[in-house]
């Protein structure tokens, strides 16, 4: 299951904690809202993405062998 789970801080900033997405899908989940908080992000990618993504390349390349 996808979930976004969002955490504004006491000094105004803004914790995305996502989960559940593969590869890229997080980043185009998340497009609407960080352009409502300004287009700057510190984005901090986790295992999961890079996971995923290891995964469809994987695939690819047995397609294409």
């Amino acid at each position: 299951m996808e979930k976004i789970n969002i955490t504004i801080g006491p000094d105004g900033s803004v914790n995305l904690d996502l989960s559940g997405f593969e590869g890229g899908k997080c980043l185009e989940a998340t497009k609407a809202i960080e352009a409502l908080l300004g287009g700057e992000v510190d984005r901090k990618l986790t295992s999961e993405f890079y996971t995923a993504t290891e995964e469809v390349q994987q695939t690819e390349e047995i397609s294409a062998g």
